[in-house]
Parts: C-alpha cells; sequence; structure tokens
C-alpha cells in the first residue's frame, strides 16, 4: 500500500489536531484481506476514490463502490476484507481530535452530533455513492487533503472550515437519526474533561492513575470514566496508550535514543508491555516500526 500522510499537530502540546492522507493498494492487492489490528483515538471519516470490494465495520460488512463514505470512533474495528481484482483501490481519510467537535466554549457545539461516531450500532458508519451527502463529503475530503499537501499560508484553518462542513453534510444526512437525540452534558464538564486530557498529555512519561485525572477533572471516578468515553469514543486507558504509542513513534524516529529509552520516556514499566501495547496500536512491532521509518539505520543492539 502507497500513503501519501500529513500530520497538523497542536502548537501548544503536540497532540495531533488532525491527520489527512491518500491509500492506494495496486491491483495486486485484490482477494481475501486479513484483519491487520490497529488502533487510533482519534474520529475518522473516509471515501473511497477508486475501486470495490467488502469493507468490514463494527461487526458488519458493506459492498463498497466508488463515492461511498464511511464514518469511524476511534476503536471501531474496520478493515478491507476483500478488494475485487481488476481496479486498484484508494482513498482518501481524515481523522482528527473529537475535541474538535465538543471542545468547550463553541457557541456551535451541540453534543447529539457525536453520536454519528458513537453509536453502537454500525447503521451510522456508511453513506452510498448515490447519496448527495457522499459527493460533497467526498469533494471537501479531496480539497483538505490538496490544501495539506500545497500547505498554503492559513491552510490549517481551511482545513478546519471544511471538516466543519463534512461535520454538517453529515448533521444533515443523519437529521432523522439525530432528531430528539438526548445526549446532555454539562457545558462545565467539559472543561473539566479537557483540563484532564491536557494533564494526560503534559504527564505521557509518568505514572498516570484515575484517582488523579478524576480528581482533575473533579469528578467521581466512575462519571468521569462514562463522561470520557461519551466525548471521545474510546476509553480513558486506550486515549492515554494511543497518545504514549504516538510520542514512541516520533521518539524513535531518533536514532540516538534506544527502544528502551523510549519505553520508559513514554510511560511504560517494562519493555514487554510497551512492545505488545506498540504493536495493538500501530500494527508492528517498535524496531519494525523504527526499520520502517528508517530504513538505512545501522541494525540495533537485541
Amino acid at each position: 500500500m502507497a500513503e501519501e500522510r500529513i500530520v497538523v499537530r497542536s502548537s501548544t502540546d503536540d497532540h495531533i489536531l488532525f491527520k489527512v492522507f491518500q491509500a492506494r493498494y495496486p491491483q495486486t492487492a485484490g482477494g481475501e484481506r486479513p484483519y491487520n489490528e490497529h488502533h487510533h483515538s482519534e474520529l475518522e471519516i473516509s471515501s473511497i476514490l477508486s475501486g470495490s470490494g467488502v469493507y468490514h465495520c463494527s461487526g458488519v460488512d458493506y459492498a463498497f463502490e466508488q463515492g461511498d463514505v464511511f464514518m469511524h470512533c476511534g476503536n471501531d474495528k474496520h478493515h478491507f476484507r476483500q478488494i475485487d481484482p481488476g481496479r486498484a483501490l484508494s482513498l482518501v481519510v481524515i481523522q482528527f481530535d473529537p475535541r474538535f467537535i465538543w471542545t468547550p466554549g463553541g457557541d456551535w457545539f451541540d453534543s447529539k452530533y457525536l453520536r454519528i461516531f458513537m453509536s453502537d450500532s454500525a447503521t451510522n458508519r456508511h453513506i452510498s455513492h448515490g447519496d448527495l451527502a457522499a459527493a460533497r463529503i467526498s469533494a471537501l475530503l479531496q480539497e483538505s487533503f490538496q490544501e495539506c499537501s500545497a500547505q498554503d499560508p492559513a491552510y490549517d484553518l481551511l482545513v478546519k472550515a471544511k471538516l466543519l462542513a463534512i461535520l454538517a453534510n453529515l448533521a444533515r444526512h443523519f437529521h432523522d437519526d439525530l432528531e430528539g437525540e438526548k445526549f446532555f452534558i454539562n457545558p462545565r464538564h467539559l472543561e473539566y474533561i479537557k483540563r484532564s486530557m491536557d494533564y494526560i498529555l503534559s504527564h505521557l512519561g509518568d505514572p498516570l492513575t484515575l484517582d488523579t485525572l478524576a480528581q482533575e477533572a473533579r469528578m467521581s471516578r466512575s462519571y468521569y470514566c462514562t463522561i470520557f468515553k461519551r466525548l471521545n469514543g474510546v476509553s480513558v486507558w486506550s486515549y492515554i496508550t494511543a497518545q504514549r504509542i504516538d510520542k514512541a513513534q516520533r521518539l524513535l524516529e531518533d536514532l540516538s535514543v534506544s527502544v528502551t529509552e523510549v519505553s520508559q520516556a513514554c510511560g511504560f514499566n517494562n519493555i514487554a508491555n510497551f512492545n505488545r501495547a506498540f504493536k495493538k496500536v500501530a500494527g508492528l512491532a517498535p524496531r519494525d516500526y523504527r526499520r520502517a521509518v528508517q530504513p538505512d539505520r545501522p541494525p540495533e543492539e537485541p
């Protein structure tokens, strides 16, 4: 698979604001495909640019064609179960921090729109290519990728505007499903959850406990866990692990830092736990990841 990926990070704490990428599978990649486990804490919207096959999402198989749109929250299991031979598969994808939707202080915020991504049912994960919303969203995704590729002045602001337009089209398409949705969260709690997430990002190398994070959020442990998952689509610990592995991926690009040192800097108490968590999130072991991003590096000591 060939991939062009652009990652835009926060200037304050370096967490991922959004990723935009295009992926292309060669024609030889057709046929049945095994599940390649990977996880991310961001919400995801994708559009099929070419090709057809079967897309497995949250326990449901969808026959997909060019122009189809899919949505996922962080821990949705999703992968191409089958790619039809004869034409290369390609898609454009944006992954973004859920706080883009719910961050406190935005007058346009309405938490019911999270249901598009957070619903336990997979019925809200797909828009067919024949729907006008799919065409609009696909065009906005491609424009977002072009903006990120060119990186002209204010490109990140334009991408955020296009993402808002994508969310508006999703809200319009799923209006009947969202109408009457009861999902109220105290606006004060948004600020408290954000505060706890800021704390997580600034303490990834330290031992983190649920007691500490709940105190940061001024909530009980159980209520904190419930609200955190409602707003982010993943559990507190899944989010922490994803952020630690994201930090580890960046550190692994520095050949002067050993894998063991990376593990310790990212809050893992032993190398076995680090290897296990890294492979679950990134899909390959830390040393294999380092070889992939630094193919010319000398072999690492065991």
